[in-house]
Formats: structure tokens, C-alpha cells, sequence
């Protein structure tokens, strides 16, 4: 069983609206950066978090052009840590196994960090 299939769809979707409902619209450090506003980014994260977890019929921790998406994006140190510390908030209110949240933490901390393109 893989992170897509322990996690579950139900939970993917949860993180997100948590992350993009709830917490990042209302956290004046990083909001600022979704300009368009959180519809299309919520679909955007859902398709990514499932590709990155293993969906069936996808590789594990696959992240295509996931760089390059971001580089329109002035996304510093602290951007990233803030995106970062609202995705554990988010992530703390799922009911999962707390292994999984450490791993799943410490795989998503690694992706924010190379997300960084400015000073």
C-alpha cells in the first residue's frame, strides 16, 4: 500500500481545503502571493498532492515541472517557510497515522525548499 492509498483521496482533499480554505487566506505573510485567488490553485495542489502521493498509475513522489511552475512566483526563504508551516498546520488536523504526517512533513519541507528563487 502505498502514501496515495494510506493517506486516501478524502484526506488529500481535506489538507487542501484546510491549507487553501481555512488557513492561507487568512495568513498575511504568504496570502499575498495568490493573486488569482485559491479556486484554480486548490484544484492545481489536489492533482499535484495525488500525483506526488502515488494515485495508481503514477510514481511516487513524481513532481513534473514543479519548479518551473513556481519560478513566476517570488517565493523567498520565508515564503517558503510559510507556506510550510501552514501546510503542518493543515496536515496536524488530519486523522492519520502520525508516522505518515512525519514523512509525508519532512517529503513536502524538501519540495518548499527548492521552490526558493529570490532573496
Amino acid at each position: 500500500m502505498n502514501l496515495y492509498e494510506k493517506i486516501g483521496e478524502e484526506n488529500i482533499d481535506l489538507l487542501v481545503s484546510y491549507m487553501y480554505d481555512d488557513i492561507i487566506p487568512n495568513d498575511d505573510r504568504i496570502n499575498l502571493l495568490f493573486t488569482e485567488g485559491f479556486d484554480k490553485i486548490k484544484i492545481e495542489q489536489k492533482k499535484f498532492f495525488r500525483l506526488f502521493l502515488g494515485e495508481p498509475g503514477h510514481s511516487v513522489f513524481a513532481t513534473p515541472e514543479l519548479r518551473k511552475k513556481h519560478l513566476k512566483l517570488p517565493i523567498s526563504i520565508n515564503e517558503a517557510k510559510y507556506w510550510f508551516e501552514d501546510f503542518e498546520l493543515a496536515l496536524s488536523r488530519l486523522d492519520i497515522d502520525p508516522a505518515i504526517k512525519r514523512f509525508l512533513s519532512q517529503k513536502i519541507n524538501s519540495l518548499a525548499t527548492q521552490m526558493i528563487n529570490t532573496i
